[in-house]
């Protein structure tokens, strides 16, 4: 499966996979460079604009000169396998494998362009994160405890607000995509508390024409 031209929407969350890849794998978008590791997934939803991004994937080969220990393995060709998700679900598989002779080269798996489009609705998942994250206070949370949470605020074109306070009265937030992933999750302190709420009202006022 695989298109050199996918459309998102920029409420989308965007996450590329480094499935299989020998030596090593990264990728660009737009002016970004990600690095990774072979099983390794990074979200890239906040490196895209709207219109028009390239997006590469590329394999790194190591000098033969770095890796003499490869004439001795046998690994004589390169490869790489990228998968891209939107909104959790896998939307492109790229891969390739080639010859190795020297090393030390890049080699292209794919060139991908990326259409992003407005979406007319409201909220965008970009738009809640960062309101969150300029809550006083607020620290990024583990999003192993999101199935605590319940639902606060939910919006009409599917994305939601969950909230959870833990044993010891620490309230948390949480962002909920189209698809009911979470994509965010932070905490505030006792003497910060306030701030969040605050925001959570504030929230639910500029929005309340797009709430469920």
């Amino acid at each position: 499966m695989a298109t050199n031209m996918i459309s998102v929407r920029d409420t989308s969350l965007v996450q590329i996979r480094l499935v299989e890849v020998r030596d090593t794998g990264h990728i660009t978008v737009n002016d970004r460079h990600f690095a990774l590791k072979a099983g390794t997934t990074v979200d890239i939803t906040s490196s895209l604009c709207e219109s028009t991004n390239m997006m590469t994937f590329v394999v790194n080969t190591d000098s033969i000169k770095d890796d003499p220990s490869r004439l001795l393995t046998g690994k004589y060709e390169w490869l790489g396998r990228f998968e891209i998700y939107i909104d959790g679900e896998i939307a492109g598989s790229y891969s390739k494998r080639g010859a190795y002779l020297i090393g030390g080269k890049e080699n292209v798996i794919a060139t991908i362009e990326v259409s992003v489009t407005r979406d007319v609705s409201k909220p965008t998942v970009i738009q809640l994160v960062n309101q969150f994250q300029r809550v006083q206070g607020i620290t990024d949370a583990n999003k192993a405890d999101f199935p605590k949470s319940h639902p606060h605020i939910l919006f009409k074109n599917g994305i939601a607000v969950h909230t959870w306070k833990n044993y010891v009265g620490v309230d948390h937030v949480f962002i909920t995509d189209r698809s009911g992933k979470c994509v965010y999750g932070g905490y505030v302190g006792w003497i910060h508390s306030n701030y969040l709420q605050s925001a959570l009202q504030t929230l639910h006022q500029e929005l309340e024409e797009y709430i469920v």
